[in-house]
């Protein structure tokens, strides 16, 4: 066995499109040599551009996933960067929202900065004293942002670097300008407000060099993957389906599993939006009632606690993998509460199938991920509360 790296992405380095096409078509030519690679890199540049070109009208565009480009996108609305994220392939990494500062609106940044610091008030008093090792002030901190983040909207604005394959990115042109197409004379205020940004993504995507009208349509009538109408017919066997609603901050948590499918339905119209309470407040019906009527003000914005009907797909060891990541006390509290009413139900059903894979879900509804048998928590908390998963925040 031989194993030679025959191509790689230069982060400092911009690759021409025209060297995108020539390398696809020398991938393509593997499926047909008669002798190596070698020879194809070696071959006149003219057959292999006829190799690209014929490849591109027949469809067999998975020899333009070997070339990668990695965009920098500034200024997106965090509810573009999810429908990104739900397509495949992708690699993404995105300024956080629960750990770094955004800029807002004046109306949402005068209840952040009023929210975050009654949660530092908060989760000071009823958890320092007793856990100061886990509850340091930057904790404290960060845990705050993390809650009032509830506030701001899912059209704040993002950075990110988003990576996709040369074929993907044209797929992503094709299809977003499909949607847009779809919604622009839409009636639902949530698509309205979305529409001048798809279409400005669309045109700055165009922009790149790197769209090639042959390859923006996939040929298997494919759409914008992150929105769906219709709920999933529930199912708990060797792969599972199901329904859930959680916030839209919850939602995009979610959707960077890439081993598993995540689809939303359109939110409504904001005078039907229903909100999320994080648990450090539920209880107080003085504090409960103050966050809902802030939330009330904020209903136009579309605010990340706004509830979403949520259908997830995937298969038994996937959701074993994610139940691992996210039942943890450094998750997002209502994160590890939805894969918990998932994992419940799915065990259920499985006992009442007579499904062996109860077995390997029965120990993963003790506690958090460190009591799993065979795991060990590389930093213990020594948080008792998140461990057992009594925490409120």
């Amino acid at each position: 066995m031989e194993i030679s790296v025959i191509a790689t992405t230069h982060p400092n380095h911009q690759t021409e499109k025209r060297e995108l096409d020539r390398f696809g078509g020398m991938a393509a030519g593997v499926c047909y040599m008669a002798h190596d690679f070698a020879t194809l890199r070696a071959e006149d540049e003219s057959k292999t551009f006829r190799r690209a070109d014929l490849t591109k009208a027949s469809g067999h565009h998975s020899v333009y996933d070997h070339a990668t480009i990695t965009l920098y996108l500034d200024c997106i609305p965090r509810v573009l960067e999810g429908m990104l994220d739900n397509e495949r392939y992708m690699v993404s990494s995105v300024k956080s929202g629960r750990y770094t500062l955004h800029p807002l609106p004046n109306n949402e940044q005068r209840l952040y900065d009023k929210w975050l610091a009654k949660f530092i008030t908060l989760i000071r008093d009823t958890y320092q004293a007793d856990y100061p090792q886990f509850f340091t002030d930057n904790k404290i901190k960060k845990l705050a942002m993390e809650n009032a983040r509830y506030l701001t909207s899912c059209f704040t604005m993002v950075s990110m670097v988003h990576t996709v394959s040369y074929r993907q990115l044209n797929y992503l042109y094709g299809f977003f300008s499909n949607y847009a197409d779809n919604i622009k004379n839409s009636t639902n205020p949530f698509e309205q407000k979305l529409y001048p940004y798809i279409v400005e993504f669309i045109k700055k995507l165009a922009g790149t060099g790197y769209i090639d009208e042959a390859l923006t349509q996939d040929g298997k009538g494919r759409q914008v993957s992150m929105f769906c109408e219709k709920p999933v017919v529930e199912y708990f066997g060797d792969v599972y389906a199901t329904n859930f609603r959680c916030s839209f901050a919850v939602y995009m948590h979610l959707n960077r599993h890439r081993t598993l499918k995540y689809y939303m339905k359109t939110p409504a119209v904001p005078q039907a939006l229903e909100f999320y309470v994080p648990e450090i407040i539920a209880s107080d019906s003085d504090l409960r009632a103050e966050w809902l009527a802030d939330l009330d003000t904020l209903r136009a914005n579309y605010p990340q606690a706004m509830l979403v009907d949520v259908s997830e797909m995937g298969n038994l060891d996937d959701f074993i993998l994610k139940a691992i990541e996210r039942k943890c006390s450094s998750v997002l509290l209502e994160t590890t509460r939805v894969v918990n009413d998932v994992l419940n139900r799915y065990y259920e059903a499985l006992i009442t199938a007579g499904h062996s894979g109860a077995e390997k879900l029965v120990n993963m509804k003790k506690g958090a991920k460190c009591t799993f048998p065979n795991f060990k928590c590389p930093n213990p908390c020594g948080f008792a509360l998140g461990i057992n998963e009594k925490r409120k925040i």
